[in-house]
């Protein structure tokens, strides 16, 4: 017998794992380009590639809270980070 979560249960669930991965975006963009003086065309490829497939995760949720910290995200990320936007 399998039990379903409840449909709040999984919605909390969602929330905290894009939060999780907005997080991890802010550490691989330091691990990955913060000590790179050069940017080369492959490395701002590679930006822009994880940088899409974060924010087409967060813009399926509905959730204002997330798309709120999604653009926090994205603007500190972009203040650190300018070549990539």
């Amino acid at each position: 017998m399998t039990v379903s979560p409840h449909p709040q249960d999984y919605e909390r669930i969602l929330q905290d794992n894009l939060k999780s991965e907005l997080e991890w975006l802010v550490e691989e963009f330091e691990l990955l380009f913060k000590n790179k003086k050069e940017k080369t065309k492959e490395v701002l490829m590679l930006g822009n590639k994880i940088l899409d497939n974060i924010i087409d995760n967060i813009k399926t949720s509905n959730s204002e809270e997330l798309i709120n910290l999604l653009a926090i995200t994205l603007n500190n990320n972009e203040t650190s980070y300018p070549e990539f936007f």
